[in-house]
């Protein structure tokens, strides 16, 4: 404590010693700095002020991109879950899909095996059977073919045909059966056939030549020969004779005398001789149709009346008649069916083996007997059709064909 008294009083004493003297500054700027120092003041409150705004313009921006971002951040993740969702469904339909495809392709598997359990249930039996029934389908169809069209050749090949499947059975109990139809074939071997192509086209050629025949019409023969012995000549000295022979020829072509013989048929006018020529081919069209259907009335009766008229309506010393009406004899000579047999041995064999073996019926006489007479009648009844087609090919031929 009397340290710091003494302490306090050395320097009370050194005061007085020392006069304390303000610092001298000059009168003349004191303006000015105050000037200065307000302009500072003011500039730097200017600047912190600029800085404030400035920083609230930035952090409103700030603010509002900020919203902006976390707007598209929340449309995006609400885009997303949406997408999400959507594609759970897709993943859920395909799942739904691929077990509806599986259970499809299950289904399929199973009716693979079961088709696959039929056909491994086939045994050769049924393949057998079954080229038996094609066997007795193509003896039947032989037998129509000889019945209905006879048709020899066709025949042939298809009961060639049905012996081939049953040499594919490869049964020796079908040997009889085999033996049948090789009797069938040879006898149809030995049948003639008749070339009823080369008929057809013998009556299209006699009908090309009918243009060649001359008329025996004597109003042909004495016009032209008038017309020679009146004709003109170019020459004007001759204008007499020319007057003249004009003169003799319109008297002659005014009034026509035509000398009669004693044939009975009636002459014909020079304009009548196309549609002359014209029925001739309407009779020997008709002969070419009943060729193919073997009708033999119409055949006969239609190169009859051709042969008759060419006789009567034309000059047969020529030689190109001579030569039509030899043709027209030797068509008239030709047949046009053949003698078939009754009914093929090995068609009755060949049902019965099919009713054995396929139906598993037992033998019936009565039936082999029906069968039989069925098989036996189709002849009987093919003739009568054909008269029915004569008779309706007749009718037609009398309207189509006009007789002079």
């Amino acid at each position: 404590m009397t340290e710091q008294k003494q302490s306090t009083d050395a320097v009370e004493t050194k005061h007085p010693q020392q006069p304390a003297t303000p610092p001298h500054k000059p009168k003349s700027y004191g303006w000015v700095g105050n000037t200065l120092s307000i302009a500072i003041s003011l500039a730097i409150g200017v600047g912190v002020l600029y800085l404030y705004y400035h920083g609230q313009q930035q952090n409103a921006e700030l603010r509002a991109k900020n919203l902006a971002l976390q707007q598209e951040v929340t449309s995006l993740t609400q885009q997303q879950s949406a997408d999400k969702q959507s594609l759970d469904a897709k993943l859920q339909n395909m799942g739904a899909s691929l077990q509806q495809a599986s259970s499809q392709g299950q289904l399929l598997d199973n009716r693979i095996s079961d088709l696959q359990n039929r056909i491994s249930a086939f045994s050769n039996t049924d393949i057998e059977n079954w080229r038996l029934a094609q066997a007795s389908s193509l003896v039947k169809m032989a037998g129509r073919k000889v019945w209905s069209e006879q048709d020899i050749t066709t025949a042939i090949a298809l009961l060639k045909d049905a012996d081939q499947n049953l040499a594919e059975m490869d049964d020796p109990s079908l040997r009889y059966a085999r033996e049948a139809i090789m009797t069938d074939i040879d006898s149809l071997t030995k049948i003639k056939q008749i070339d009823l192509d080369g008929i057809i086209l013998m009556l299209n050629q006699l009908s090309n030549q009918i243009d060649n025949l001359h008329l025996a019409n004597k109003v042909e023969q004495a016009t032209s020969k008038k017309a020679n012995s009146h004709e003109i000549t170019a020459s004007l000295s001759d204008w007499r004779q020319n007057l003249s022979n004009s003169w003799h020829s319109f008297m002659d072509n005014f009034i026509t005398i035509t000398p009669r013989d004693n044939s009975k048929e009636p002459l014909l006018a020079p304009n009548q001789g196309v549609y002359l020529r014209e029925n001739i081919r309407s009779k020997l069209l008709i002969a070419a149709q009943a060729v193919p259907r073997h009708q033999v009335k119409i055949y006969q009766g239609a190169l009859e009346d051709v042969q008759s008229w060419v006789k009567a309506y034309f000059d047969t010393s020529n030689p190109d008649a001579e030569n039509f009406l030899e043709n027209v004899d030797s068509l008239k000579k030709r047949p046009l069916s053949i003698d078939v047999p009754e009914q093929l041995s090995s068609q009755p064999i060949l049902a019965e083996l099919v009713r054995k073996r396929i139906y598993n019926l037992p033998h019936s006489a009565q039936s082999s007997n029906s069968k039989q007479s069925q098989t036996g009648a189709q002849p009987e009844t093919q003739p009568e059709a054909q008269s029915l087609s004569t008779t309706d090919t007749a009718d037609q031929a009398k309207t189509s064909a006009e007789e002079i």
